[in-house]
């Protein structure tokens, strides 16, 4: 055997695979932002990062697969889109609106109802997410204060205490985050109701946008997260969706009542804060 020979093959090959560890180690990681961790390896490795930046992804947590692509979406602004009845104009099932109280806020297109009473609204307990959602769909109901086609976005705790359960309008099956009705609860029960409702009426005409994968958003909003803060926070919901930011939404004329909205991923954290990455271009919305 040519000993000289065999001893060059292994260090040839020992050189090898040293190499490819390094690589796998220290080399450039950005496969994950163009592709879906798909294989057990690709999500641990995606953890891993997100861990070195303080954001931590739960095995619980499953990623929405990549759609096709997408188109952007046309809203228009509805300013009364409940049933609100006035004082005068009970109506059967309708609690008369002489119980709440409301005002608009032209900065943001927001109406923001009260009640008179907050000891007369429901009490659910705050950590039953549950009741949280029947109390929010009760009250309104009984206040003709929920649109049609209205979906549950989700229930959020909150960090000044109390909690919200949002709904929004929907669109081909994905929710529309630039519309929502929101209710507010304190342990005395709802504290308010905030209502920007927008309506989709179709697609922007052209060709389709190819679509980031979620995982590109996590990173992009860890990178984000760092810098901002040193807390560790936990993700708890990554959905899929519509929306634009009030700086595109509300002119300051307060004229503009069209507007088209983009793909987004929806990242909520375990502290209710709730975030939107771009899916077209990776960028924060605000």
């Amino acid at each position: 055997m040519d000993w000289t020979r065999a001893r060059a093959i292994l260090l040839v090959a020992f050189t090898v695979v040293n190499l490819l560890l390094a690589f796998s180690l220290w080399g450039p990681k950005g496969d994950l932002a163009t592709a879906e961790p798909t294989a057990r390896w690709q999500l641990v490795q995606l953890q891993d990062r997100l861990d070195e930046r303080g954001l931590l992804l739960p095995s619980g947590i499953a990623l929405p697969a990549t759609p096709g692509p997408m188109y952007f979406l046309r809203v228009e602004f509805r300013p009364h889109p409940g049933k609100r009845v006035h004082a005068s104009e009970p109506s059967e099932g309708i609690v008369s609106a002489s119980d709440v109280r409301y005002r608009h806020d032209p900065s943001t297109r927001e109406t923001v109802f009260e009640p008179v009473d907050p000891r007369s609204t429901p009490a659910p307990d705050l950590a039953d997410r549950l009741a949280l959602r029947a109390a929010a769909e009760q009250y309104l109901r009984s206040h003709g204060l929920l649109p049609a086609g209205a979906q549950l976005s989700g229930v959020f705790r909150r960090e000044s205490g109390g909690a919200m359960v949002e709904y929004v309008p929907v669109y081909d099956g994905l929710p529309v985050y630039s519309g929502y009705v929101r209710v507010y609860f304190s342990e005395r029960g709802v504290v308010r109701v905030v209502q920007h409702w927008v309506e989709p009426v179709g697609f922007k005409e052209g060709a389709p946008k190819a679509v980031r994968p979620a995982a590109e958003a996590l990173l992009r909003l860890a990178g984000h997260l760092e810098q901002e803060s040193k807390h560790v926070r936990t993700i708890v919901d990554v959905r899929l969706g519509y929306y634009s930011g009030p700086s595109v939404t509300v002119s300051a004329a307060g004229e503009i009542s069209a507007w088209e909205t983009v793909p987004v991923w929806r990242i909520t954290l375990d502290n209710g804060l709730v975030y939107y990455v771009n899916a077209f271009n990776g960028e924060l919305e605000s």
